[in-house]
Formats: structure tokens, sequence, C-alpha cells
């Protein structure tokens, strides 16, 4: 008998800094996993956390409601 659970990986994810208001929206790209604080934060030596949820599997609409290129 085995045992399965539903894992899933999350490679992208949309992002906002809840100090600067900098996010994917702004940058027109997802963060990575490895992405954690702000970049725009950090070159002010300020180590402020990202609030990031996931991407959605639809990847018709990118940040700010645009329509990809397919």
């Amino acid at each position: 008998m085995s045992t399965t659970t539903k894992q899933t990986n999350i490679l992208l994810w949309h992002y906002s800094c809840p100090d600067c208001g900098f996010s994917d929206a702004d940058t027109g790209y997802h963060g990575q996993t490895h992405m954690i604080h702000c970049e725009v934060c950090l070159e002010d030596n300020r180590h402020v956390k990202l609030k990031r949820w996931p991407v959605d599997h639809d990847s018709s609409t990118l940040p700010g409601g645009a329509l990809s290129r397919s």
C-alpha cells in the first residue's frame, strides 16, 4: 500500500513590498523562489521581506492584466 500526498512545487511568485510598494507589476516578471527581500529596499540597506503568493497556472495574463504573446 502506498500513500501519496498532493504537493506542488511553486517556481514563480507574484510579489509586493509592504514598505515601498515595488511589485511584479512594476518589473513585468514574476519572482523566483529565492527572491525573499525587496530589491529596491536592499539598495537602501533595508531588509524588507516581500509579500508573495503563487502565480496562477493560467499564463495568458501577466501582472497588471496585460495579455502574453504565446
